[in-house]
């Protein structure tokens, strides 16, 4: 039986990251939602809001690119998922609280690589 090759490591670390950064976009979420009804903060608050807007739009689409980077066997594919994922973990930096704690944005950062690196 021929074995399937995909790019198993890459899959993993990206998507452990990219949990972690959507974990932490939705704890931002949470939190700005709640400290922008303070009457002291007012509008003060929306453009935080925004920014975890966008964090959780980044991590639920590189939850989604890692999902699919685990099922494809095309080189080429894999490195365009890799040179998405690499462009969601730089803005995810800014956007989801240091990109998932830090540790979610390595994590991802690592994958993407891994996934621009792989050859079958």
């Amino acid at each position: 039986m021929a074995q399937i090759k995909t790019p198993r490591a890459a899959y993993v670390f990206s998507l452990i990251g990219s949990i972690i950064i959507l974990i932490s976009a939705i704890v931002e979420f949470i939190f700005t939602s709640v400290f922008s009804l303070i009457p002291f903060i007012g509008l003060l608050g929306i453009p935080f809001v925004v920014l975890s807007i966008i964090g959780l739009i980044v991590g639920v689409l590189s939850v989604a690119l890692s999902i699919r980077l685990g099922s494809t066997v095309s080189e080429g594919e894999a490195h365009v998922i890799g040179a998405l994922l690499l462009i969601l973990a730089i803005v995810s930096f800014f956007t989801a609280i240091l990109g998932g704690f830090i540790v979610g944005f390595l994590l991802l950062l690592v994958g993407s690589i891994l996934s621009l690196t792989w050859r079958p």
